[in-house]
């Protein structure tokens, strides 16, 4: 049995190094929001938010951020869609960064 955990790189030897420190200043990013919010912005929720287990929705118009907001993964999947379907006649877009997705 080994004492420690043998880590592999396979996954970023396929990626140009442009692309791994766009990933890596992605996933920083979206832990320092996470780790900011601490917990589910959901009124009826409230969970310690984890950044393995978060999702960050960001309410754009053009090219600037209106909203962004913090959700545990169960209350994003709920209100994703409401969020959307009232956004759409605003002529804004959603960002989504979910954390379960994140490499």
């Amino acid at each position: 049995m080994e004492l420690w955990p043998t880590f592999s790189f396979e996954h970023m030897k396929t990626l140009d190094p442009i692309d791994q420190f766009k990933r890596k200043v992605e996933r920083d990013a979206f832990k320092f929001s996470v780790g900011r919010a601490i917990f589910c912005c959901h009124p009826d929720c409230g969970v310690i938010l984890d950044y393995q287990r978060a999702v960050e929705l960001s309410a754009c118009k053009g090219d600037k951020y209106v909203s962004v907001k913090v959700f545990c993964a169960d209350c994003a999947d709920r209100v994703r869609p409401v969020i959307e379907e009232k956004l759409v006649p605003l002529g804004m877009r959603l960002e989504v960064i979910d954390g379960r997705k994140l490499k």
